[in-house]
């Protein structure tokens, strides 16, 4: 039996967790769900938002569910993102039949981000520009001005690593193999600002294409990222599997949510070579905390990665497949969705779908 640890964070993370947790205990899957204290309620009663407990059964688990982080869960996600190293942040973007979404017939749309989890700017170092101006004294740039040329300021560095593009290049060709197998093109689409960012861009840009050559039954195409997010609200059938560093996949993928409906129904998966967790798209939503009316799509479709994670294949077909339905139905959703459900009213229809 695997086991997976529940985190519901912050916000309405605890609620949307609930209601996917409700729906995986009673659909009779084989798994043992832990849900250990975190986020705004342990630190009122246990001082630190994380305590060692959770943090032994996190560390322990096959899988890790998390709900959403505020300012009190930052300190979680930080350690499922940088400690398990889930360098792989996967993105679907998905439209099911009957979901509210604005644009004119999203119907077809189905591709994915893959998002470099763990470079690029995050986390944020940054500093002083004086700083840099005492370092790096002699360093110019492409306009010939040292650092101390620039007065008063801030700066941001971004980090790029050949491991850490080479392994998210092997990831989405991977991916980009595995949906071929399932009928989709086998196309890899890499995004980057390379002609501004000659070198950290150029860098990812090369090893996705080094990696792209070793597996001649796929395609590849590069566009900057300004183009990209043109080019995803214009031409999203055309979209394969999107393969780009951190940032730009934090935006692009909330973007491309839009195609889906909204942030309600954007999952996601961060997997790394030992762990990985799984959480919707959006945030903690404090503006709606606590009225019951949070959308658990997203959580519930994260769910549905996380089975096939865990070799569950079967069961998180037949989940998706009851997600599909109730939309298809459009009986019962949240007001997102343009309906007057509630939290886990969406989660109690989904699993009569199970039944």
């Amino acid at each position: 039996m695997k086991t997976v640890v529940a985190l519901g964070g912050d916000g309405i993370g605890p609620e949307v967790v609930d209601a996917a947790c409700y729906v995986l205990e009673n659909m009779g899957v084989d798994l043992e769900i832990v849900k250990p204290p975190c986020g705004e309620k342990a630190l009122k009663e246990y001082g630190t938002p994380f305590p060692k407990e959770t943090m032994e059964l996190t560390n322990s688990a096959d899988a890790v569910l998390f709900g959403a982080s505020g300012e009190a869960s930052v300190i979680i996600l930080a350690y499922l993102r940088w400690f398990f190293d889930t360098y792989a942040n996967v993105r679907p973007v998905k439209y099911y039949e009957g979901v509210l979404t604005s644009i004119k017939n999203p119907e077809g749309v189905d591709f994915v981000i893959i998002r470099e989890n763990t470079e690029d700017f995050y986390p944020g170092r940054e500093g002083d520009i004086s700083l840099l101006a005492e370092r790096m004294p002699d360093y110019k740039d492409i306009l010939g001005r040292r650092f101390a040329d620039y007065g008063e300021g801030k700066f941001a560095v971004g980090l790029y690593t050949v491991k850490g593009c080479r392994r998210i290049a092997e990831f989405a060709c991977k991916e980009a193999l595995k949906r071929k197998r399932k009928g989709f093109p086998g196309k890899v689409t890499c995004v980057t600002k390379s002609n501004v960012l000659r070198e950290t861009g150029g860098l990812f840009q090369r090893m996705v294409e080094e990696e792209v050559r070793r597996h001649p039954e796929l395609t590849y195409e590069h566009f900057y990222v300004d183009d990209m997010a043109r080019r995803i609200v214009r031409f999203p059938r055309e979209m394969d599997v999107i393969v780009t560093t951190n940032m730009f996949g934090d935006i692009l993928s909330d973007l491309a949510a839009e195609l889906m409906g909204g942030l309600g129904m954007a999952p996601s998966a961060c997997i790394g070579d030992k762990h990985a967790y799984f959480e919707p798209v959006h945030g903690s939503a404090p503006d709606i905390t606590g009225k019951g009316i949070a959308n658990p799509t997203a959580t519930i479709l994260s769910c549905v990665m996380m089975l096939e994670y865990l070799g569950m294949e079967k069961d998180a077909g037949k989940l998706e497949k009851a997600v599909a339905e109730v939309y298809r139905k459009g009986e019962t959703l949240t007001p997102d969705m343009g309906g007057t459900a509630k939290t886990m009213e969406v989660a109690e229809a989904i699993l009569r779908e199970l039944m």
